[in-house]
């Protein structure tokens, strides 16, 4: 039979390298603004130093278990784990315990928004989760919220490493001083082009960039155990899932060279050895040949297998680009039901 190769697989099938039309940059749940850029728009400071300052405070509000001390719009949209909530009644000012500095932290002080992504405690130090979450402000209020905690591997569909996360992400805040850095029309046609049916922009790849996916550089090792044992690396394929409604350039560090990109991604989840795969339905060659591989397993009836599963990925992804060269790919997903949308759309 065929299986994909480990880097294939991967790649086209977990890698949601993706990105797409714009949502015309503004939320249908705020005052409409001209353009994207002008998402944050704000007549208050938003600058490198305040934002910083504001998701600390945000973070510490968890560990103190108290929303209430943060500075939220008189309307404000807030989602955890995709689904809506107000501030007060989301899980992450219930359970975490600790939230120390985030280990990546991008910021565009043109629109006013900020991502942040570190391991956190909920209770029990032994065991770390990753949290993520982008903010919008508006005349220093918090006008949007966007949370997700991953707790295992089956929140993402195949990856997770709270434990590699700090180590891995440190590396992206601290670019070479000597670098070129981008522009910010160049951050936005890459975004652009990563869940994009067609894009002529052209992307390079450095040599040493750092792909990861929930903190974790991935090592496929194959559905029986036999593939890679060497982390992936970066790919920009011809051949990836597409979202017409992709949510682009939420957040532009043009300091740093982040762009912050969403799509939903519909897709099975497959088993994959012991434990389970997400594949996106565009990828059919990869759900095919999987497919074929779990048809094959369960007639020798030797293990477990979970059946083929309809599932939509909610991907928060971001790149990393300097030097005219794609420097770092973090694809992020959170998985829900099947034909499932977003509070975002």
């Amino acid at each position: 039979m065929h299986i994909p190769s480990s880097s294939s697989m991967m790649r086209l099938s977990l890698g949601l390298a993706v990105a797409v039309f714009a949502m015309g940059g503004t939320s249908r749940y705020l005052p409409t603004a001209p353009a994207l850029v002008e998402r944050g728009a704000s007549t208050g400071e938003c600058t490198r130093d305040s934002m910083t300052a504001l998701v600390t405070e945000i973070l510490d509000s968890m560990v103190a278990h108290n929303p209430y001390t943060l500075p939220m719009a008189t309307s404000y949209v807030a989602t955890e784990n995709s689904h809506a909530a107000a501030v007060g009644m989301m899980t992450s000012w219930r359970t975490i315990t600790k939230a120390g500095p985030p280990s990546l932290l991008a910021i565009d002080t043109t629109n006013c928004t900020a991502y942040f992504a570190l391991d956190i405690s909920e209770g029990n130090d032994a065991v770390q989760n990753v949290l993520r979450g982008r903010i919008a402000v508006v005349d220093q209020m918090i006008t949007e919220m966007e949370l997700f905690i991953n707790r295992n591997r089956g929140d993402h569909g195949f990856s997770f490493s709270a434990e590699e996360l700090p180590t891995n992400y440190a590396a992206l805040m601290s670019p070479p001083a000597n670098r070129t850095n981008p522009s910010r029309e160049t951050l936005w046609e890459l975004s652009q082009a990563l869940f994009a049916v067609s894009s002529s922009f052209e992307v390079d790849v450095a040599d040493d960039c750092q792909f990861t996916e929930l903190g974790w550089r991935v090592i496929d090792p194959g559905p029986d155990g036999n593939g890679s044992t060497t982390p992936l690396g970066c790919n920009w394929p011809s051949s990836h899932p597409t979202d017409e409604n992709a949510r682009v350039a939420l957040v532009i560090d043009e300091e740093l060279g982040f762009v912050l990109t969403s799509g939903i991604v519909p897709g099975k989840v497959y088993g994959y050895g012991n434990v389970s795969a997400f594949i996106p339905n565009t990828m059919t060659d990869a759900q095919e040949a999987q497919q074929v591989w779990w048809t094959a397993k369960e007639a020798e009836g030797t293990m477990p297998l979970l059946y083929p599963t309809g599932s939509t990925g909610d991907t928060l992804e971001v790149l990393q680009y300097y030097n005219g060269e794609l420097q770092a790919m973090q694809i992020n997903v959170y998985l829900s039901g099947p034909n499932m949308t977003s509070v975002w759309l």
